[in-house]
């Protein structure tokens, strides 16, 4: 799959970095609920977006 990908591996590591900083300078988890469902709210957005990525075929910035 990487392979596929060559050209983009830099910008994906810079997005995982700013991920990452955005995480560490805002509190984003107090937007969601308290309790134990807190971990079952991020699992379920984790899976809706992997498996959106695996029946969608379109590259992103195309629209054919």
């Amino acid at each position: 799959m990487l392979e596929r990908l060559k050209g983009f591996r830099t910008v994906l590591f810079a997005l995982l970095l700013a991920t990452i900083g955005v995480l560490e300078a805002t509190d984003w988890a107090s937007l969601l609920p308290d309790g134990p469902a807190k971990g079952w709210v991020l699992l379920g957005i984790s899976l809706v977006i992997a498996w959106l990525r695996a029946v969608t075929t379109t590259p992103i910035g195309r629209s054919d």
